[in-house]
């Protein structure tokens, strides 16, 4: 099933519809609940559902972990119907407000090293496609300049695939985002060379493919941004392709990249010696965090961070003496 072309059909449809349109009136970007609420519908439609009610059968049955599926996407699966049911609920529905969810055990995210950023790189420039199509060798540009604006802005991966040419300035470096996640709007500063890349990267869609299209990074179909599985698949695939993934215990998402952009900024700042509670407030607005606390929890994940913090830390050798072997 395609999940994007899909209409809604069952009985839920009008509620589904108007839920949605609430959500979105209240700002809530609502793009991956709504496509939840496709499957919600294709589901009742494959268990014969023809009167809607949200009955406690029902919810538990959609909820159910299933084979394969991570714990955190059963639990977005539950929780976007739970708050279908909330929508439902004041309309005088029948609708089981599920309060189960699985909890995920946090994960390791694996920071790449430099070796590893600058052979993932090489083979990001290397690709060639294997088909010979003009529209293929232009995604193929399109991912060399997608990848390192991720890298280097440390931007999530749907600020990089939704953005629009009127949203970036080349003259300034800069680039708007809209929107991200919490509803937060910020500017971006880019690097001059970043800048210089995409100057470069606008000039060959143009005059080299034709490509007139809204997106800065359009897929095939240029009135269409780039997905979140084809962004996902590529970076896989240059992964695979680096000598460092078969000695990966844990492989690296394109969202390490942001990670990665993250924990270097902090390293080198601590190498430079320079406060990070004075900088951190302007990285957590750089990055569209809440707040600097959500920022500071990518610095617990990196062994190098300690090795930092060691060499920079005066007092602890006079507070913790060094342990001495037995004689």
């Amino acid at each position: 099933m395609k999940i994007s072309e899909y209409r809604l059909k069952s009985c839920f449809a009008p509620y589904i519809e108007k839920f949605i349109q609430e959500k979105r009136a209240a700002g809530f970007i609502y793009e991956s609940e709504e496509w939840k609420m496709k499957h919600f519908d294709a589901f009742c439609i494959g268990e014969s559902v023809t009167e809607p009610c949200l009955n406690r059968e029902l919810v538990k049955k959609w909820g159910t972990l299933r084979d394969g599926e991570a714990l955190a996407t059963c639990s977005a699966r539950i929780s976007v119907i739970r708050q279908f049911a909330l929508f439902l609920a004041p309309l005088g529905i029948e609708a089981y407000i599920s309060s189960k969810f699985y909890k995920a055990e946090k994960k390791v995210v694996h920071i790449l090293s430099d070796a590893e950023i600058k052979a993932f790189f090489e083979e990001v420039d290397s690709y060639v496609p294997a088909i010979s199509i003009a529209g293929f060798y232009r995604l193929a540009a399109e991912y060399k300049v997608i990848f390192r604006l991720i890298y280097c802005c440390g931007l999530r991966i749907s600020e990089a695939r939704k953005l629009c040419w009127k949203d970036v300035d080349l003259k300034q470096g800069t680039i708007r985002i809209l929107q991200s996640k919490g509803h937060k709007d910020r500017l971006v500063y880019m690097a001059e060379d970043l800048t210089e890349l995409l100057q470069t990267y606008e000039k060959v869609l143009h005059d080299k493919y034709h490509c007139l299209s809204n997106w800065v990074f359009p897929a095939r179909e240029t009135d269409r941004c780039l997905s979140n599985c084809t962004i996902d698949k590529k970076f896989c695939e240059f992964w695979a392709f680096t000598p460092y993934a078969e000695c990966c215990d844990k492989a690296p998402t394109v969202h390490c990249l942001r990670h990665t952009f993250v924990v270097k900024r902090m390293d080198l700042w601590m190498e430079k010696g320079i406060p990070l509670k004075e900088m951190l407030p302007y990285l957590s607005r750089y990055l569209g965090h809440q707040s600097p606390d959500e920022t500071f929890y990518y610095s617990h994940q990196v062994a190098e961070a300690f090795r930092i913090i060691r060499d920079s830390d005066k007092s602890g050798k006079l507070v913790i003496p060094e342990v001495k072997a037995y004689e």
